[in-house]
């Protein structure tokens, strides 16, 4: 048993000590992180970031100034008012692009708003709100009547559906994590296939056979490849994480970092079952130029699982996209973005889970029959009639 670990952690230990040299792999991990850091920058300069509109106020009160600022509020846009001098400040700054708008008292219960080419709705619902809440109240004063002594309505928030905090922040890292998590399983996927047909071509497989089992071999390949591609994962969810956090596109990071958690765990089973399978169709051809056809099959279903998560993101209570969810390994993809929204509950994490790890079980199963009886084979590609024996134990 310890010489068994012993071999595959050396296989393991060679593959990440050559795959981490490789110039391919170090250049494409610092552009994929100078890609998110450059375009977390970029997307957070053309939304404005935390955006905030300034309005001027001309010969009005505080309470005016407070009434619009927690009227922007109520209506979700945030409003930071300035008192200027004259109505000549106001339209100059308003020119200027200094102030979204700015509000002029002219006279007893008369107001202009000034804006530059049109004005915004939001805004012009606010100051038309605070002013009209202005003049009843200075009507109400003037008749000996204190708007604050008389019966408020009573008006009561309702919602059919839970509340879901930060729910857009938490899908588009979901989103954009089972995104990066399969285009790394079909890299890491490629790598390793690509490995097990340089060896068998240039018949280093044959040296290595002497040393170590073909499990052992395909293990430490597996693992060693998985690890190299885990942290490379890691990195850039981590550089997407602080990138996104540092320009204010991500303001909690603790939901953030657990659903990315999510992303993590279901990556390391869905890189398992493309890895191994990845293998087998290295082990089926004797030449790179034979891997695509051989391996098209799982590319295309990598593909599909892809499209699933970004389409299938609009409609994610939709019998198509629950039903896929269960299916391996379409559930990689799914079960992290419907994590992210609330869209399940624990029984079905676990279920699906679950049921992930019986395919990844049987992945590997059908991956060693096929490695097992491949791996020394050379000439022509290996009929997809004998990898059928190959599984059933009639060859």
């Amino acid at each position: 048993m310890n010489s068994t670990l012993n071999n595959i952690k050396l296989v393991a230990g060679r593959e990440i000590n050559t795959r981490a040299r490789e110039k391919s792999f170090i250049i494409s991990t610092g552009v994929m992180m100078a890609v998110i850091i450059i375009g977390a920058i970029v997307w957070s300069a053309l939304s404005g970031g935390d955006s905030v509109d300034r309005v001027g106020i001309v010969g009005a009160d505080a309470g005016l100034s407070a009434t619009i600022e927690s009227g922007g509020d109520a209506a979700g846009q945030r409003i930071e008012t300035e008192v200027l001098p004259n109505a000549d400040a106001a339209r100059s700054a308003v020119g200027d692009g200094d102030l979204a708008a700015a509000l002029i008292v002219t006279g007893p219960g008369a107001y202009t708003a000034v804006s530059k080419n049109g004005m915004d709705p939001t805004i012009e619902g606010v100051l038309r709100g605070a002013v009209a809440q202005r003049d009843l109240s200075e009507a109400l004063s003037a008749r000996g009547v204190d708007a604050a002594s008389l019966p408020q309505p009573r008006f009561t928030l309702d919602r059919t559906q839970a509340e879901k905090p930060d729910e857009a922040q938490r899908v588009t890292v979901a989103l954009i994590g089972s995104i990066l998590l399969i285009m790394t399983i079909m890299m890491g996927g490629l790598m390793v296939a690509v490995g097990v047909v340089e060896e068998k071509s240039s018949r280093i497989v044959e040296l290595l056979l002497s040393a170590v089992r073909p499990l052992q071999l395909l293990w430490g390949k597996i693992l060693g490849i998985g690890a190299i591609s885990l942290a490379q994962v890691v990195l850039i969810g981590a550089t997407a994480l602080i990138a996104g956090r540092a320009t204010g596109l991500l303001t909690l990071t603790g939901t953030a970092t657990t659903v990315f958690a999510a992303v993590i765990a279901w990556f390391l089973l869905g890189f398992l079952f493309f890895a191994a399978l990845y293998a087998a169709t290295g082990a089926m051809v004797s030449r790179q130029e034979e891997l695509n056809s051989s391996s098209a099959p799982l590319t295309i279903l990598v593909l599909a699982a892809l499209y699933s998560g970004t389409f299938g993101i609009q409609a994610l209570d939709s019998t198509l996209i629950q039903t896929l969810s269960w299916i391996p390994p379409f559930s990689a993809v799914l079960m992290p973005i419907r994590i992210a929204t609330g869209d399940t509950d624990p029984g079905q994490v676990i279920g699906t889970f679950a049921i992930m790890i019986a395919a990844c079980l049987l992945a590997v199963w059908v991956a060693s029959r096929i490695y097992t009886r491949s791996i020394l084979r050379t000439g022509s590609r290996i009929k997809w009639g004998e990898v059928a024996a190959m599984v059933s134990g009639r060859k």
